[in-house]
């Protein structure tokens, strides 16, 4: 038998606690609510003296019935059918469902058939039942299956379920902390990253102008996919166990192809720089929390330019709240704003380190003015830091872990030189992922009998 426990949140987390209670089998527990709306500061705690405050509350809770914790979304144990007049008027009942169960997205869905669900599995050679990764926050198994009619249901093709099955295994990867990115009330959702040339132009993947835009099935419906699967797996909906206040436009997951032609063979793709070979396509995923850019004017368009000011965009937007020191941030470059770095000669890890001496901030603002401690947040800053820092406020601090952890990519199409840098959330240690695609053995069939699905790409050189 378990021992009595009763769990103390702020107010505004409550509907998330009960929902994670019930994914661990617990039916009723006792919370005391905290009135704040996100967790309280160290000042509040101290000021309010919360320790005294609850004490009774605490006291009290043990000795009381413990609270249901109400409903979660729930799959019906048999598969539904649905009736009309005709097909439209059954659509339409269906679609009123799904809404009503929270299987949908709110756009219009393709009814996942046995039919259209066989079909899709013909994306992979791995059985229907294989488990690809457990989604949090309910840890349920995403199966080969299960992906598979969210995929139909997003409007993908077969051929783009390999991507949509690393995606997948990606992003149920601890070093990915999708349980955090899911529940937080940090405004923060997975990008996607796609690295492989000869892959992007087989599924169509629009890797130039509007790269991140409407227009292309692959990487509409493919990111899609991804939203229906963190939806039906994962059970995360507002207000129950997503307690994000305005939500991100990347919770319309975004698929973004690498533009491999960019580099013009003076860096290896992403891909490679991760670990894989030049032959393996690649899915990469980071918790994306802003995205902000830089126009480069051409008459200042050097290395040690372009490094200061996203170094300049790295303080900005460094959550000195959360603490995202220590994980990875993403820069985004389109093929103009590469060409600076082809001039000067200059290696992916040089350029990582220019960007990583210029994001620092003094020892007094990386601390927020309290005393240099070595974990902040729940985040682990080295002994060394916090030596520097005890010594001299003014130190500069990097909020970086290492050049490394700094990811640099082209994407999109050439025109004005643009920059963008992407960083990352605090409040957890959610770290970019990237996965091995693997395609069907059959896949040449495969997309023999799956064409017409295309939009032109529109490819220019360097201007």
């Amino acid at each position: 038998m378990g021992k009595p426990a009763v769990f103390i949140v702020a107010e505004f987390f409550a509907p998330d606690a009960r929902f994670n209670a019930s994914t661990e089998g617990l039916t009723e527990i006792n919370l005391i609510q905290l009135p704040y709306p996100s967790v309280p500061l160290r000042e509040e705690i101290e000021e309010q003296n919360l320790g005294a405050t609850v004490a009774d509350e605490i006291v009290a809770a043990f000795g009381r019935k413990g609270q249901g914790n109400g409903e979660v979304m729930r799959f019906e144990e048999s598969v539904p059918t649905f009736t009309g007049r005709d097909y439209g008027e059954a659509h339409e009942a269906m679609e009123r469902f799904f809404l009503q169960h929270c299987w949908s997205d709110g756009y219009p869905v393709v009814p996942p058939t046995g039919e259209a669900v066989e079909r899709m599995l013909q994306g992979t050679d791995l059985p229907p039942e294989h488990v690809v990764a457990h989604i949090e926050p309910k840890g349920a198994a995403a199966t080969v299956e299960k992906i598979a009619i969210n995929a139909v249901m997003a409007g993908c093709r077969p051929h783009y379920l390999p991507v949509i099955l690393a995606a997948v295994e990606a992003l149920g990867d601890a070093r990915f902390d999708l349980r955090g990115v899911q529940v937080t009330a940090g405004l923060t959702a997975p990008l996607l990253i796609l690295s492989g040339k000869e892959l992007i132009d087989e599924i169509n993947a629009n890797d130039s102008f509007s790269a991140i835009g409407p227009g292309w099935r692959a990487n509409s419906t493919i990111g899609r996919a991804i939203r229906l699967v963190l939806i039906n797996v994962g059970y995360s909906w507002p207000g129950k166990s997503d307690m994000k206040s305005f939500g991100t436009p990347f919770k319309n997951v975004i698929l973004l192809a690498e533009n491999e032609q960019g580099y013009e063979g003076h860096w290896e793709p992403l891909r490679v720089a991760e670990g894989f070979g030049a032959d393996r396509p690649t899915v990469s995923v980071i918790a994306a929390f802003t995205w902000q850019l830089e126009y480069l004017p051409p008459e200042i368009a050097t290395s040690s330019e372009m490094a200061e000011r996203l170094g300049r965009q790295a303080r900005v937007k460094y959550d000195k709240e959360a603490v995202n020191w220590g994980m990875n941030n993403l820069v985004i470059l389109n093929p103009t704003a590469f060409v600076p770095l082809i001039r000067e000669g200059m290696p992916r890890e040089a350029f990582q380190k220019l960007i990583y001496d210029q994001a620092q901030l003094p020892a007094r603002e990386f601390f927020m003015g309290h005393e240099p401690q070595a974990e902040v947040g729940g985040v682990p800053i080295p002994q060394e830091l916090v030596d520097r820092a005890k010594a001299d406020p003014e130190a500069p601090m990097p909020l970086l872990k290492d050049p490394a952890s700094l990811k640099v990519i082209v994407a999109g199409a050439p025109g004005p030189a643009m920059m963008a840098y992407v960083s990352t959330w605090g409040w957890g240690l959610s770290h970019f992922v990237t996965k091995p695609v693997g395609l069907p053995k059959d896949w040449n069939r495969l997309l023999a009998e799956d064409t017409g699905w295309t939009t032109p790409i529109v490819r220019r050189a360097k201007m």
